[in-house]
């Protein structure tokens, strides 16, 4: 029963990834549609982002006292609404609608699902319960994004939103019926609310505890790290075009999900036992392949087979990456926070949707300029938060063995 809570976990993670990067693949499609540019289409990630980081936190709150069960089903019951409206738009507002819905409650899902996954086993092993989740992130990298791109291009972007809802309630019918009411463990970080102790005594320090200085670190690193993600993934889609005339797009973004997929399987084994290594390795090979993502611009006037080469090593160096990244700091975010972890991974999705904003909105203003210069932007980015990983290499360890298991 604990693989099929954790696997229904995942499938909850991959329905919300699959909507939130749904205009990434289907870019041009729904521009042409809606009759907007590509940048406005572009904004529907960037502005989603922002709504979801306003509202981690109050959300988190609002739902404190329920069974983090319930609070995970809620989340998923406003993503059915939000793909159902996603399938019936007929305008660029109805698409924004849509894409206000499913962020109001994006944190409150990804706040708890992790710390939800890791109640069900025992501690030593909620690194491979957290990577178990993650990989359905993962999966929507695999399957969900090249698929609903697929269908898209090759019918019409809504009957991709329209299978996606299908899939959002049967999941959400599966964890109604199979997740227990209550948590396995009580969370005394949401039974205290320590955002209402803040307000009391203000600081970071209140509302996280004793290690607010490294999970600041941590927070800093992450927004780093998405923004750098962001700032090319959400135009990958014309980035890849205009590095290889004709690329088939949704066989790049399974590229990309596969390495993600394998990278997930490593993780998994090795995040418990050496984080430092893990989280070090992950942020360098981000920096390789958005590195790569530029040479294979670069290289647009040379051979297409060169091109094509460098450019689908670089994504799937990037895919296995960004894949890895993902747990390795919630993993971080969950040792370092004690029993404040529900509130720790709250402010982490807040700034990973501020990565997220900040990446895509970026992207937005670069993209009008030139695409090419959209990977640079990210391998510098990348660059900066790999030396800061470096020097900050403390914050991945678990605490009482720093410097003892890299």
């Amino acid at each position: 029963m604990t693989a099929l809570r954790l696997g229904l976990l995942g499938v909850a993670t991959f329905v919300y990834v699959t909507f939130e990067l749904l205009p990434v693949g289907l870019i041009g499609d729904i521009a042409e549609d809606l009759d907007v540019s590509q940048g406005r289409v572009g904004l529907l990630v960037s502005g989603y982002a922002v709504v979801a980081g306003l509202c981690t936190i109050p959300g988190v709150r609002l739902v404190a006292r329920w069974p983090r069960a319930r609070a995970v089903q809620g989340a998923l019951a406003v993503l059915l609404v939000a793909a159902v409206v996603a399938t019936v738009a007929t305008s660029y507002a109805a698409m924004v609608l849509s894409r206000v819905l499913a962020a109001l409650t994006h944190g409150i899902l990804w706040s708890l699902v992790a710390p939800a996954a890791a109640s069900l086993v025992p501690r030593e092993r909620a690194g491979m319960a957290t990577a178990a989740v993650f990989g359905g992130a993962t999966a929507a990298s695999v399957v969900g994004s090249p698929l609903a791109t697929f269908v898209g291009e090759a019918t019409d972007w809504r009957v991709a939103a329209g299978g996606l809802a299908a899939l959002v309630a049967l999941t959400l019918v599966g964890l109604v019926l199979t997740l227990p009411a209550e948590p396995s463990t009580p969370a005394p970080s949401v039974a205290a609310d320590p955002l209402d102790q803040a307000g009391s005594e203000r600081g970071l320090g209140r509302l996280l505890g004793p290690a607010a200085g490294p999970l600041v670190v941590l927070y800093a690193l992450a927004v780093v790290v998405v923004s750098a993600h962001f700032t090319s993934f959400t135009y990958v889609a014309p980035i890849a075009r205009r590095a290889l005339d004709g690329v088939d797009v949704p066989l790049l973004l399974a590229g990309f999900g596969v390495a993600g997929a394998a990278a997930t399987l490593v993780v998994g084994r090795v995040l418990d036992v050496r984080p430092v290594g893990t989280t070090v390795t992950a942020v360098a090979a981000m920096l390789v392949g958005t590195a790569g993502l530029a040479a294979a611009l670069g290289l647009g006037a040379g051979s297409s087979v060169l091109v094509g080469l460098v450019l689908f090593a670089a994504v799937a160096v990037w895919g296995a990456a960004f894949a890895a990244i993902g747990p390795c700091y919630q993993a971080g975010v969950m040792r370092l926070a004690g029993d404040r972890v529900d509130t720790a991974s709250a402010v982490y999705v807040t700034c990973f949707q501020v990565g997220i904003a900040t990446g895509s909105g970026l992207g937005a203003l670069l993209v009008g300029i030139d695409v090419e210069v959209l990977p640079v932007v990210s391998a510098s980015a990348c660059a900066v938060a790999l030396a800061l990983t470096l020097l900050r290499r403390d914050v991945y360890a678990p605490r009482t063995t720093v410097g003892t298991r890299a």
